[in-house]
């Protein structure tokens, strides 16, 4: 198994019928299990697909929002999904989809999402609501960030290993501040795509940048670092895995490695990116099952995509298990790209790392 370009894998055409048959990445999984921003990512593809294919929908190509459902879990090891899209209303200015999609069992649904498509270039009302991110975000220098040079910033991009538990995030890379807060309410973090980089370093100089599209909005806005692992004690006095303590950690022995020169600078021991550590790292920790998203997108990107975007996620409560998740989208100029809602439920890193998913 290589690191597959989700964009590329997102590349399907989907035929004038309403169902569509897909074969998921193995490489952009969480353990054993697809990640849901990318299952709604293949969802919105296909009724983008459909749409642009009828008539009165072949100017509605741009997703407005969607909203989808997990009912189970969906593993590429147990084969193809298959999806199947209703029309529920076609309108003039916006028309809305349903996708169901099922694996192996057509009886048994595996998620849904109805999807709001629209034109982004029909005129409509804007106002300016002053609306601003609070607390602010810190100063970046993004050209010295890509270098790796913002003496405020610091860069964490996990490596890729095929039976990696944290294989999908080598997908992006993430840049975080040096200061740690003492007391965290929201995480804050640049990303750019990390897939065109080599599986264990640095940028591949043989292939173009890779960049952001409308397309990855929700797989990319599921990507953030996760932020319930700062809320908890560390276990047996071992920070857990997940958390910003552990991840700028992680962070200052890849900076140390890639200064000395080393190749293959992004490997770690304990990060849980190797596939022997997967389980050993992750008992403890507390990742998120995703059951619901909901993703308002609010601006159409550059046809070429844009090379970084700020994510801010926050939750507000955490009760026996039950999470919520908000994650704002921004870019460059600090506009507002998109707005992410889960609902999740906190699992153990080690039930989503076998084969036959106890979820």
């Amino acid at each position: 198994m290589s690191q597959q370009d989700p964009l590329t894998a997102l590349q399907f055409q989907a035929p004038i019928s309403a169902q569509c048959i897909i074969d998921l990445p193995d490489s952009i999984c969480y353990g054993s299990v697809s990640v849901g921003g990318f299952i709604a990512c293949a969802m919105a593809k296909h009724v983008v697909s459909h749409a642009a294919q009828q008539l009165k929908t072949k100017d509605q190509t741009e997703v407005r929002s969607a909203h989808v459902q997990f009912f189970r879990p969906i593993i590429p090891a147990k084969g193809p999904i298959i999806m199947r899209l209703q029309e529920l209303n076609l309108g003039r200015a916006w028309s809305t989809f349903r996708v169901d999609a099922f694996q192996g069992d057509t009886s048994k649904l595996a998620a849904s999402t109805n999807i709001i498509i629209a034109n982004f270039a029909m005129p409509g009302t804007t106002v300016d609501t002053a609306w601003r991110l609070s607390p602010p975000p810190r100063t970046v220098n993004l050209r010295k960030l890509e270098m790796h040079d913002d003496p405020d910033w610091t860069c964490y991009h996990t490596a890729f290993h095929p039976d990696g538990f944290r294989r999908a995030y080598a997908s992006v890379k993430n840049y975080i501040p040096k200061q740690r807060p003492h007391n965290i309410t929201f995480i804050e973090q640049w990303i750019t795509p990390g897939w065109d980089c080599t599986p264990l370093g640095s940028k591949d100089s043989s292939v173009s940048d890779a960049r952001w599209t409308n397309e990855l909005i929700q797989f990319a806005a599921d990507l953030n670092l996760p932020i319930q692992e700062n809320f908890v004690q560390p276990h047996l006095g071992m920070i857990p895995v997940g958390s910003i303590a552990a991840t700028l950690n992680f962070a200052a022995t890849q900076e140390k490695a890639r200064k000395a020169g080393t190749l293959n600078w992004r490997e770690l021991p304990d990060d849980g990116s190797l596939p022997e550590d997967g389980s050993k790292f992750f008992k403890h920790s507390l990742v998120h099952a995703t059951l619901t998203m909901s993703t308002e997108i609010k601006k159409r990107l550059p046809d070429g995509g844009v090379r970084w975007l700020y994510l801010r996620t926050e939750a507000k409560s955490i009760q026996n298990g039950r999470m919520d998740l908000q994650v704002l989208l921004l870019d460059e100029g600090m506009d507002l790209v998109a707005i992410s809602h889960q609902v999740a439920q906190i699992v153990r890193g080690i039930d989503k790392s076998s084969k036959i998913s106890n979820l």
